[in-house]
């Protein structure tokens, strides 16, 4: 092989090697933007299953309302 081509070879695998580094770092960027999603999103179903439950727990309250004030209909 002349130098000419190592030299074009050696280039070409440079430019690859440099190319692979910029992937990783940006792989690597959207793992930590997928992590901080996935934590968001986690809080988000907390809140919406503590919502549910105080919901759960007011119609409770209400139907017992209901029920001592005679105003519960049948089909309950």
């Amino acid at each position: 092989m002349t130098d000419e081509r190592a030299d074009l070879m050696l280039e070409i695998l440079k430019n690859i090697q440099a190319d692979i580094h910029d992937i990783k770092h940006e792989v690597s960027s959207v793992n930590t933007r997928v992590s901080a999603l996935e934590d968001h999103f986690r809080g988000t179903l907390t809140t919406l299953y503590g919502i549910q439950a105080d919901v759960s727990r007011l119609k409770d309250r209400v139907d017992r309302i209901e029920q001592r004030l005679g105003l519960r209909d049948t089909e309950h």
